[in-house]
């Protein structure tokens, strides 16, 4: 191999998958370090993404850390989907059961982004990083003992100009924002939060927003967080009298929100086609009968998304505005179909923690 050029060399690797290339690293120093530049991160992450090696993982809340796993050539193949279960790729390294020793009441996972994920234990006491393709993990913060201040995690995402990975906590007692640089192992307060979060985040192009409310006032609102410059700005939610927006997601690239039509179990969609523009929610060809909000999830590369809500898929297709139920193999043993309404996405990747 000494006559290979590096950057063949670093093609050919950036294409196998991270289980293979945790192994390769002890081929020698010179292949361990390479391995380890974010260049070569950075290539493998972008040849993951182009491969479709992507699994999306369901959660049962009363099993955690249990997941299901979907192949994503499936789902989008319109092939008989088999849900894979599995014990908890979240891993024993950087400390032994350092991840676990926190959680000993129900564990949530806050959200995803590149392949790791940001969880949390509820109540909020301790906040991890995770990534389950190197089963590493790193706890950010934690907390011990009764008399202890209350944590709001209110987002996870990428800021893609510094390459670093954030997480957004709220101290709910002062209302104080904090955000967790990864690339700097360290948290600093940006300001103040004096509005009340209504739902989960969402995590779309560098932003993190949020469906809020703002002390006296009766219309919603959606807060945004720039991660970049760590800058808040705001604007206007769906405001219709007979809706009652509920979730933000992302859907076809654009800024998407869930409602529920007051005294209904009728979700429906409504989607902002320009960015910060109000007069631009328009109103998708996608309700669901649901008691919960669902997840909702873009499928990379394609014009459709993943839908779970209550122990079932959909694929809903963004140009066509069609729904069609994914058909599902058989949910395995000792799993509750109704209590699978959590999804995140992963890729194959070698980001250190």
């Amino acid at each position: 191999m000494k006559h290979v050029p590096e950057e063949i060399i670093m093609e050919i690797l950036s294409r196998l998958a991270v289980k293979f290339l945790c192994r390769f690293k002890c081929v020698s120093k010179a292949w361990c370090n390479l391995m380890s530049t974010p260049h070569f991160v950075k290539l493998q992450l972008n040849q993951s993404v182009k491969s479709n090696r992507l699994t999306y993982v369901m959660y049962d809340c009363f099993e955690f850390p249990r997941r299901l796993e979907l192949d994503y050539d499936s789902l989008l193949s319109g092939h008989q989907v088999k849900l894979l279960a599995k014990e908890s790729s979240f891993g024993l390294t950087n400390g032994g059961c350092a991840f676990l020793e926190f959680y000993f009441g129900k564990t949530r996972v806050l959200g995803s982004c590149n392949g790791l994920f940001c969880c949390t234990s509820a109540p909020p006491k301790s906040i991890a990083l995770v990534n389950p393709s190197t089963r590493e993990t790193k706890t950010i913060l934690s907390q011990h003992g009764h008399q202890i201040e209350p944590l709001s995690v209110a987002g996870f995402g990428y800021d893609a100009l510094h390459d670093d990975y954030k997480v957004v906590r709220i101290d709910c007692g002062i209302r104080t924002v904090g955000v967790y640089s990864l690339k700097n192992g360290a948290w600093s307060c940006i300001g103040d939060f004096p509005h009340h979060i209504i739902g989960d985040s969402v995590h779309l192009n560098g932003v993190i927003h949020w469906i809020t409310c703002y002390g006296s006032e009766t219309a919603l609102s959606i807060t945004a967080l720039d991660l970049t410059k760590q800058e808040f700005s705001r604007f206007p939610t769906v405001s219709r009298a007979d809706l009652v927006p509920v979730q933000l997601y992302a859907m076809g690239g654009n800024l998407c929100v869930g409602c529920y039509r007051r005294g209904q179990e009728l979700c429906e969609f409504w989607v902002m086609e320009i960015y910060g523009k109000v007069e631009s929610w328009k109103r998708i060809g996608l309700s669901l009968k649901c008691r919960s909000m669902p997840s909702v999830l873009d499928l990379p590369r394609s014009e459709e998304a993943l839908i779970v809500t209550e122990g079932r898929l959909f694929i809903y297709n963004h140009r066509k505005e069609s729904l069609k139920e994914v058909n599902i193999a058989q949910i395995p043993k000792g799993y509750d179909r109704l209590w699978l309404n959590s999804v995140f996405p992963y890729q194959d990747n070698l980001v250190a923690l």
